[in-house]
């Protein structure tokens, strides 16, 4: 009887808090029922091991901090890619992450793997081209600790790749021929030829900040400003405000270059959280 008397405007907001509230009770209760579930599922799995091998090692509770900060994080993303190896192996992205975890885990010989494979998918792709020259790099500082046999291998396989050039002279062809084919091809070059030749960083940043590439996008400007902002070209802010302006100009309506004083069309933060999907630590604290 009470919404009778409200005014069209007042009884609009009461319907539309009533929708936000049966909203969020759907939420809460099919939260709450993906963590009963997986609940039931890991008590299940601890009674099947206490029932069978008395010596098995204990199951890990699901603790999110603890899953989220792995002691052994390379073992954790071996793990992780090795499905990817079987699902994906048609995709370079998955012989590009392999090279990224073996890179940092010295592995020579599974680096040259990844990077064969990624190869023979596509041998211009501009991550694969960042591989090759750190790959090149690695080897001129760790040859002489390498075994004679190992050395041997790599020279023979990487030959088709490499073709006798140093990780100098691949980042200099690489920024003359290929770089002007996109955006991407442009950065990936530009840090690379940074990481080798700091003395031309001016030179790399000029190509890494143009934006009459012919695939010029925000999602490529904004992946330029964050490697800026993650000092892959040294302290620049100077050339990031330049950037910044420059792209607002390209992309006026574009938020990621706007200061943030300018966000004042932006829904009401309380809404958006009202909108937001709860999450199980939010059920847990309602309940």
């Amino acid at each position: 009887m009470m919404s009778e008397n409200l005014a069209p405007s007042e009884l609009k907001k009461l319907r539309n808090k009533q929708r936000k509230a049966k909203r969020k009770a759907e939420q809460e209760s099919a939260l709450q029922a993906q963590v009963q579930v997986k609940r039931e599922q890991h008590h299940k799995a601890r009674q099947q091991q206490e029932q069978g091998d008395p010596e098995a090692p204990q199951l890990d509770e699901l603790i999110p901090d603890k899953l989220a900060r792995a002691e052994d994080p390379l073992e954790q993303a071996i793990k992780f890619l090795l499905p990817l190896r079987i699902l994906a192996a048609d995709r370079i992205d998955t012989y590009l992450m392999a090279f990224e975890i073996y890179y940092r885990k010295d592995k020579p010989l599974l680096m040259l793997q990844s990077l064969k494979r990624a190869w023979r998918l596509d041998s211009t792709h501009h991550h694969l081209h960042d591989c090759l020259v750190r790959f090149q790099g690695w080897l001129d500082k760790s040859l002489e600790s390498l075994n004679p046999a190992v050395v041997a291998v790599i020279s023979t396989e990487t030959q088709p790749m490499v073709r006798g050039r140093s990780a100098v002279q691949m980042a200099e062809e690489f920024m003359a021929n290929d770089a002007a084919r996109s955006q991407a091809d442009a950065l990936w070059g530009a840090r690379a030829l940074r990481r080798l030749l700091p003395q031309r960083t001016q030179q790399a940043l000029h190509h890494a900040t143009r934006l009459d590439y012919p695939d010029t996008s925000i999602e490529g400007c904004v992946e330029v400003l964050e490697s800026l902002k993650e000092g892959d070209f040294g302290p620049c802010d100077k050339e990031i405000e330049q950037y910044i302006e420059a792209c607002s100009v390209k992309f006026p309506y574009a938020i990621a270059f706007k200061p943030a004083a300018v966000n004042t069309d932006l829904p009401d933060k309380q809404e958006t959280l009202d909108e937001a999907p709860l999450q199980a630590k939010e059920i847990a604290v309602n309940n």
